[in-house]
């Protein structure tokens, strides 16, 4: 998942590197990993709530 950001990344920061450098693939995998991880950590984050603080 990190090759997918870095691919963005160069995108966004390079003025050479235009969108013909750019897979068509990444965008839609990069909403992918970034929903996937969201929502492994909302859940996470949800079920250990009732232990934060309690050390």
């Amino acid at each position: 998942p990190a090759a997918v950001y870095m691919d963005l990344v160069r995108f966004a920061m390079i003025d050479d590197y235009g969108s013909s450098y750019l897979p068509s693939h990444v965008w839609a995998f990069a909403v992918g990993w970034a929903l996937l991880a969201g929502v492994i950590g909302f859940i996470y984050f949800w079920k250990a709530e009732e232990t934060y603080g309690r050390g």
